[in-house]
């Protein structure tokens, strides 16, 4: 049955290239503009797995500009991240919503169910919860005869965080729940083969005709380091360096950085340290980021980074997957806690600009060297 959402001819690459230019002033590469093809057609799954920074999030995008009456959806798991999105839409004109437990309102479903936004951005929660109002919008064929695609960003949380989000597991059953077959596409920077087995299994793609997109994800302006902890754990002086000793009036703040840990508690105990080393009207420069915060409060925050009212945050898995700073210098690892993929997608948000030369260091315990 054909898709009314979707257009009666397939558009060129080319064309797509100048839509995708004159809309949001980007010129996409090929990869770009294969997947945003595969949409267009809608006859086939997608999986795209590409670095940090290299432009996934446009693919989401762009058949939306050859789909007047077509609504894109996304999965994503973090609230802030989906509240970009709908910024950087906004700026092209086109609307969109996300919709989280904050923003779950029988009025927002009323207007997502009116067709009035074309960009749906969601978390899994929303999207699964039992007898919810997005189940009741994915039984509704005049609804879903408008979607064209499924997006599930940051794919390998699907497998990794199913145990305390069950609800990563719930989608296994979104196939069932629609009448006909939507495209999906999952979208990582870092899908090991076996975590895309985990994946491609749980949401059902189709392994027929599947269109996968793998590019290197190589970042030759990232310069990796490893440095020894040296000083007592509790003391947090190995971050020193970015406030110095001495720091006094006129001197440079450091550079818009990143230092991640994966405990709430050590997150706070350094900032402090950092803080206390700057004049008490400059110590809200650096600030701690984490999940006790509330929604509004995290975004106010990203965008003080983003604009340079904050020079640095130190953060937990909050502020990770898909935050768009292009201009952020330094991004560290505190202590060897956590697998070597995820310690990648946190060096991924340094220098984005890929003109931009950023450091990204791995604060690792003197245990895991030999010459201690």
């Amino acid at each position: 049955m054909p898709v009314p959402a979707l257009p009666s001819e397939t558009p060129s690459l080319a064309a797509i290239r100048d839509k995708a230019h004159q809309v949001f002033s980007k010129r996409p590469c090929l990869w770009q503009l294969k997947i945003a093809e595969a949409f267009l057609k809608g006859d086939r799954d997608i999986v795209c797995i590409a670095g940090t920074g290299m432009g996934k999030t446009l693919t989401f995008w762009l058949p939306l500009l050859f789909c007047p009456e077509g609504i894109q959806i996304v999965v994503t798991p973090l609230n802030q991240l989906g509240q970009q999105n709908v910024d950087s839409l906004h700026k092209a004109g086109i609307r969109s919503i996300t919709i989280n437990a904050e923003t779950a309102t029988l009025d927002n479903f009323r207007v997502i169910a009116n067709l009035e936004y074309r960009a749906v951005i969601v978390s899994p929660e929303q999207l699964m919860k039992p007898g919810g109002e997005f189940q009741k919008l994915l039984t509704k064929e005049e609804f879903t005869s408008h979607v064209i695609g499924f997006v599930f960003d940051e794919a390998h949380c699907i497998a990794s965080w199913g145990e305390f989000r069950p609800e990563y597991k719930e989608l296994q059953r979104l196939r069932y729940i629609i009448s006909r077959r939507i495209p999906y596409m999952i979208a990582s920077a870092t899908l090991t083969p076996e975590l895309l087995c985990d994946v491609k299994k749980l949401l059902h793609l189709r392994s027929e005709n599947l269109l996968t997109i793998h590019t290197s994800t190589d970042r030759p302006n990232l310069a990796l380091c490893i440095r020894k902890i040296k000083y007592t754990l509790s003391t947090y002086a190995d971050l020193g360096f970015l406030v110095p000793l001495g720091w006094k009036e006129g001197d440079p703040l450091p550079p818009k950085f990143l230092i991640f840990f994966d405990d709430i508690q050590d997150a706070v105990n350094a900032t402090k340290f950092l803080r206390s080393r700057l004049p008490a009207h400059l110590r809200d420069k650096i600030k701690w980021f984490n999940s006790d915060m509330t929604t509004d409060f995290k975004q106010t925050e990203a965008t003080a980074l983003v604009d340079g009212g904050t020079v640095g945050f130190l953060t937990t898995e909050s502020f990770r997957m898909g935050m768009d700073v292009s201009n952020i210098v330094i991004v560290g690892q505190w202590r060897a806690t956590c697998n070597l993929s995820t310690i990648w997608q946190r060096w991924g948000r340094a220098a984005r600009d890929r003109g931009l030369p950023g450091h990204v260091v791995l604060f690792a315990e003197k245990d895991y060297f030999d010459d201690v």
